[in-house]
């Protein structure tokens, strides 16, 4: 016995434990069919009007080769590959970027117009024409646009009328008319021939909302990993003007790359003439020197003694001059790129002639960094995380140049030192040679520096001018854009499902919520698990007009024949046994039970009495139809001195003592001696009796009779009692002792009882 009551107090409802009846949930979800069909078309319809009425999106891809501009790599310094100055697919990556920036769709949406569309629109769903529009708008000032729309009106007569989305008409006249709008002009241009009248709705945007709509359905990404393959993708609600993007995009991009490598050009060559001039007037000069030595000390040729001297001084003076040169050239790049100027990255001059190859290679990929951060600039702030990453890149590259150029000019002064001293070592065999002819020497020897400087300039110039017409582009289409046969939206699939499965999921989540607020004791299982007493037996739920004692019922008498027997099993031999009827709440029918029962005894040949012992809140006489203002409370009061005076016959073995006026002491009334006096004088003319005593869930008055009772019997009406009051009527066991307790179940459902009585529900619809 106390393992079953530790069981069900571990399922109960009270807050000590959980328990969820899935078949129980089942059967209610069964209950209500009817709320699933009507969900389920609602939802299916609704997704299925979804599907038509969405506009079809498509996806337009292509697959493009990014060039490698990195070729000339090959014989990088290992060093600045350790420095982290060239890692594999940033290059391609950085391109990415680029590709997706707002800038370079912004000049797609100029060049194609695209913040004009013209729009047909449809019953379930407006179609968007692109190249197939009647009339094309221009505008005289496109980058004052403002959102709006209108509509075009459009007959065989070439007459045009502008109307406001309100039906309203702004303007009417002929192609190419100028029309006033704020703060543009507008004219409507024909397209294509006008067969009939025609409605185009009109709507135009600024070049900013339109470049953030088609960057946003803009997706580059990498094909295949460590290849300079990229797939781009555009969605679209037209297939051509998607692929026209596309198509621009690349233009677009490829002629950015070319105009950057003519700027870097073009740094360049200005770089050189600036150089050219300051050594075209030392040379100037030291030709003016040689030519007035020359005259002064009349020297025409080299003695044949030193030619051989001479020679040898001729090519450690041409070594000499070699590094001098590319010492004057490393310097001019160092002051180049530690000049203060108002832009702290500035264009560095590529392609002098330096020896190192990691010095050339890191002044390319400073300027490339250079020109992505200026253009990065044009819709970014300084605060803008890519650009303060350049920043940092330009600022690595910048230091790493500056620390190459160091190393490389140590290297220089090295080898010039060397060729210094072998230099003088020639100049001490010259001291025979007449001082007059090695002053020469020594002004013809910075002549020549200085004129294979300037061919050298020179040269390089003309390299640099020939760059600026070399157009190479950077990306290639290797797949020509296409749109793919079906739309990637809306997903028709998916939105039918998501209608089915909302369908289903509302009345199922709307039952379920319903049922986590409802505290209410919901099912005979229920029941058991949360009370130590047998269930004896249940009965449905029945109408107004089904409660009454003046009307057989088959279901509920059949119900009280059941209850009647286990109750005689229970009490056993007992002579006069007193039954009390009490519930948890009101409203649960215990008066009912109470009034079937006492007719179930009487049918049985007892002579039964029913009590109406609820003095608080009367019932009994409503079910019978009498009056009650004299009755037990008038009787235990002491205002009536004989109680059998006060009983009702309602026919063969059955009376009723109703409770009469309601007192103002009720609880002394039933706990008094006169009160257990009477129950005594009752057992002694009766068979049973059968008290009807208030709600032992709320008042006392019921607690008061029990231990006058032999047996107890509990009515507990699903729906209606809360969780809560159900456990509270443990304490008739725990608290009161009773041991002869049973429950019987109120407002089962129908279809439950007559299941378990078989052809109940016949019988009952014969009797009526």
């Amino acid at each position: 016995m106390n393992n079953e009551n530790n069981m069900n107090r571990e399922f109960s409802p009270s807050g000590e434990g959980e328990y969820f009846d899935l078949r129980a949930f089942f059967l209610k979800l069964l209950a209500h069919w009817w709320w699933f069909v009507i969900s389920v078309s609602l939802c299916v319809m609704i997704a299925f009007y979804i599907c038509l009425s969405s506009t079809p999106v498509y996806q337009v891809e292509t697959k493009v080769m990014i060039s490698d501009t990195k070729k000339g790599e090959i014989g990088v310094n290992p060093m600045m590959k350790e420095l982290g100055l060239f890692q594999g697919n940033m290059a391609v990556e950085n391109e990415i970027v680029e590709l997706q920036s707002k800038n370079l769709m912004r000049e797609v949406v100029e060049e194609l117009d695209l913040n004009v569309r013209y729009v047909r629109e449809g019953f379930l769903r407006d179609r968007e024409l692109y190249n197939d529009s009647p009339v094309k708008v221009l505008v005289d000032n496109p980058g004052e646009i403002r959102d709006t729309s209108f509509h075009v009106l459009l007959d065989t007569a070439n007459l045009v009328i502008l109307m406001n989305l309100d039906g309203e008409k702004m303007w009417s006249g002929h192609y190419s008319e100028s029309v006033p709008m704020g703060d543009y002009n507008l004219s409507i241009e024909p397209n294509r021939k006008v067969t009939s009248k025609e409605k185009i709705r009109v709507d135009l945007s600024s070049f900013r909302k339109t470049t953030d709509v088609f960057s946003k359905n803009l997706n580059v990404q990498i094909l295949v990993k460590n290849t300079n393959s990229v797939l781009v993708s555009l969605k679209d609600a037209v297939p051509a003007r998607g692929i026209a993007v596309i198509n621009a995009l690349v233009k677009r991009y490829n002629q950015n790359g070319i105009d950057n490598k003519r700027i870097v050009s073009e740094a360049t060559v200005e770089f050189i003439n600036e150089r050219l001039d300051v050594i075209n007037q030392e040379l100037g000069t030291i030709e003016r020197r040689a030519e007035d030595f020359k005259k002064t000390n009349k020297l025409t040729d080299i003695t044949s003694d030193a030619a051989f001297v001479m020679e040898r001084k001729k090519q450690s003076e041409a070594e000499l001059m070699k590094l001098q040169t590319e010492l004057d050239v490393l310097r001019s790049i160092r002051a180049a790129i530690t000049q203060k100027r108002a832009e702290e990255f500035s264009l560095l001059p590529e392609n002098l002639g330096l020896s190192d190859e990691g010095l050339n290679a890191g002044i390319t990929r400073y300027n490339e960094m250079v020109l992505r951060r200026g253009k990065l600039l044009q819709s970014a702030s300084e605060s803008n995380p890519i650009v303060i990453g350049l920043n940092s890149q330009l600022q690595g590259l910048k230091k790493n140049i500056q620390e190459t150029i160091t190393n490389v000019e140590s290297g220089l002064l090295i080898k010039l030192k060397s060729v210094e001293k072998e230099n003088a070592s020639v100049n001490e065999m010259l001291t025979s040679v007449p001082t007059q002819e090695k002053q020469y020497r020594d002004i013809a020897r910075q002549q020549e520096l200085k004129e294979n400087l300037f061919l050298f300039l020179m040269q390089k110039r003309e390299e640099a001018e020939i760059a600026k017409l070399i157009y190479v582009a950077t990306a290639k289409i290797i797949e020509d854009p296409s749109a793919g046969s079906a739309p990637v939206e809306p997903k028709k699939a998916l939105i039918m499902l998501v209608g089915l499965f909302l369908g289903v999921g509302i009345p199922v989540g709307i039952i379920l919520l319903l049922d986590m607020l409802n505290d209410k004791v919901r099912s005979i299982d229920e029941v058991k698990r949360a009370l130590p007493f047998p269930v004896l037996g249940d009965i449905p739920e029945l109408s107004q007009e089904e409660v009454t004692l003046l009307r057989e019922n088959f279901s509920l008498s059949e119900s009280m024949q059941v209850i009647r027997e286990k109750l005689n099993y229970m009490l056993g031999e007992k002579a006069c046994p007193v039954l009390l009827v009490t519930s948890g709440v009101p409203g649960e029918g215990k008066t009912l039970v109470a009034a079937h029962l006492a007719k179930a005894y009487a049918r049985a040949g007892k002579k039964t009495l029913l009590v109406g012992c609820d003095l608080r809140n009367p019932q009994l006489h409503s079910y019978l139809h009498k009056d009650y203002s004299r009755g037990l409370s008038a009787y235990l009061a002491g205002m009536e001195p004989e109680w059998r005076r006060l009983v009702h016959s309602l026919g063969e073995n059955l009376s009723v003592l109703f409770g009469g006026d309601v007192p103002p002491n009720p609880v002394a009334l039933l706990s008094s001696d006169r009160f257990k006096t009477l129950l005594e004088e009752m057992k002694g003319e009766y068979d049973c009796v059968i008290l009807d005593t208030p709600p032992v869930g709320i008042l006392a008055d019921a607690l008061t009779m029990v231990k006058q009772a032999d047996a107890c019997l509990c009515v507990v009406r699903l729906n209606v009692l809360p969780r809560g009051v159900l456990s509270s009527l443990r304490v008739l066991e725990s608290e009161h002792h009773v041991t002869n307790c049973g429950v019987l179940v109120n407002g089962v459902s129908r279809r439950i009882h007559y299941y378990k009585y078989g052809y109940g529900n016949y019988y009952n619809k014969q009797n009526r």
